[in-house]
């Protein structure tokens, strides 16, 4: 889900609905105003949908201790729920005596429709409380095959011509049903990853987490078990319902539940959605690699998770008391000894590992012991080192040269070659040289970096030098043309003699 949709949904989670709920259980007398909203709540449950002024004050003034909740407290509990919009009121016309009665009695509140389900919310938490009653996803894929099987029932008993409501409504209730039975172990399954990723940040004493493996060890390979033999059986069923010869059975049945609900649209809040939809979502739940076994696999890692964790918790555990009982065995035993007993050998062998007594080196306090030295192995034989570089060949009684004094008597050779260079020739200009190929570009390029950078100490040290003479010229060699301002190449003037 990508931040629009994020948004999108946010804004509709919060569409029609009134925000003042949140004030309800931040304010100061919370209780007294949900023991109004539970008052009105119970009311009515007994069909009374808007009680008078009076009747409702004295249920709750019972409920919240007599005389202690007055009527001005009342009616600034009931004024401050009308301000927030959580009740309605309205005027009993059979109660108006003239326009200067004022009194309160004649006046009737109802409850409005977001705070009925906040307090039907707050009672069912209250309820998970007391009696706390988890679904689980094998019953509740368990009612899925059965309604699977209901509805493959009833759609292959009639034709699409055949269809009537009682028939339609009856496949979109079930249809309706797998739906919800699916979110509801979408739920169950999310909630119990969320339940044992708790577990595994809590600690734990050595008998409760035996007591946690043992139901883990259990419940995991039961659980997980029953959901695949279950999940292999939903398969096919909705890829039955999905097959073609059942569409126009579809169809037939949408068109008589929309015409139902524009019938009767201001009695029954309904909201139809098109059967492939909901099949093809179903479909994507429970398919191979789907939702299902995605939250199935999530589950089993958390187990997993959680397993690992209390078990090498467990064996902490298990370590400590094995030495806290060594150490009370030996108090006990030090105990019985005569008052004038001193045990030194008991003494010496507690603290002999800290003063290293096994050590074969001498050391105190002034003079440190040699450190160990590494061991080698006597089976280990010795092997000539490789050397995997070639020897280069030897030149014989020829004098060294180095790769530099090689690269420039290849550009004095290539000089002499183009007719830049030679005993007969004084001085002459670059662009007159004789070039056949674009390879001279490149010794061009080395000649005039050797003769120009570092003052020409590079070519000076084959007896020449270069003079930027300032024009530009262009030479052109093999269809190729090299541009530049042209430069004189001459010999080097030697340094005068002293």
């Amino acid at each position: 889900m990508n931040k629009e949709e994020l948004a999108v949904t946010a804004a509709e989670l919060l569409q029609n609905r009134n925000r003042q709920l949140g004030n309800l259980l931040l304010a100061e007398r919370a209780v007294a105003y949900v023991s109004i909203l539970a008052a009105m709540l119970a009311l009515r449950r007994r069909h009374e949908l808007e009680p008078l002024h009076d009747d409702l004050f004295a249920v709750v003034c019972h409920g919240l201790g007599g005389d202690d909740y007055t009527t001005n407290l009342f009616l600034q509990d009931i004024g401050q729920l009308l301000r927030w919009d959580l009740i309605s009121e309205r005027i009993e016309k059979e109660r108006l005596r003239g326009y200067r009665d004022v009194r309160r009695h004649k006046y009737r509140y109802r409850l409005t429709d977001e705070t009925t389900t906040f307090i039907i919310w707050l009672e069912s938490r209250h309820r998970d409380d007391l009696e706390p009653n988890d679904a689980d996803t094998r019953d509740l894929l368990t009612e899925l095959i059965s309604t699977l099987r209901e509805t493959s029932r009833l759609i292959n008993k009639v034709s699409a011509e055949a269809i009537d409501y009682e028939t339609a409504r009856g496949l979109f209730y079930r249809l309706a049903r797998m739906n919800a039975l699916t979110e509801s172990g979408s739920q169950t399954l999310s909630d119990l990853n969320i339940r044992l990723l708790g577990f595994a940040a809590n600690q734990y004493n050595a008998a409760t987490a035996h007591t946690i493996l043992n139901e883990l060890d259990r419940f995991l390979k039961q659980f997980l078990h029953r959901i695949h033999t279950l999940h292999q059986e939903i398969i096919p069923g909705i890829a039955g319902l999905r097959q073609s010869r059942y569409t126009t059975r579809w169809q037939a049945s949408l068109a008589i539940m929309e015409e139902e609900r524009r019938a009767v649209s201001h009695l029954m809040r309904t909201h139809l959605t098109a059967p492939e939809v909901t099949l093809a979502r179903l479909e994507s739940f429970y398919a191979a690699d789907g939702t299902i076994d995605k939250l199935c696999a999530r589950v089993n890692r958390s187990g997993m998770l959680v397993w690992q964790k209390l078990y090498a918790h467990l064996r902490e555990l298990e370590r400590r008391n094995h030495r806290l009982e060594d150490l009370r065995a030996r108090i006990d035993e030090i105990a019985l000894l005569p008052p004038d007993t001193i045990p030194a050998d008991f003494m010496r062998l507690l603290l002999a590992p800290a003063h290293m007594r096994g050590d074969m080196h001498y050391w105190d306090e002034n003079e440190k012991a040699l450190p160990p030295q590494p061991r080698q192995s006597q089976q280990r034989l010795r092997q000539q080192a490789q050397l995997w570089l070639d020897e280069k060949p030897h030149s014989g009684d020829r004098p060294v040269q180095s790769y530099e004094r090689m690269r420039l008597e290849a550009l004095a050779a290539w000089l002499r070659q183009r007719g830049l260079a030679g005993d007969d020739i004084a001085e002459r200009l670059i662009s007159q040289g004789d070039f056949d190929s674009f390879a001279d570009f490149p010794r061009l390029m080395e000649v005039a970096r050797s003769g120009i950078l570092g003052k020409g100490a590079r070519l000076a040290k084959i007896g020449l030098q270069l003079e930027n003479t300032g024009p530009a010229t262009t030479v052109t060699a093999a269809d190729c043309s090299l541009s530049f301002d042209d430069l004189t190449i001459r010999p080097a003037e030697l340094p005068p003699e002293p």
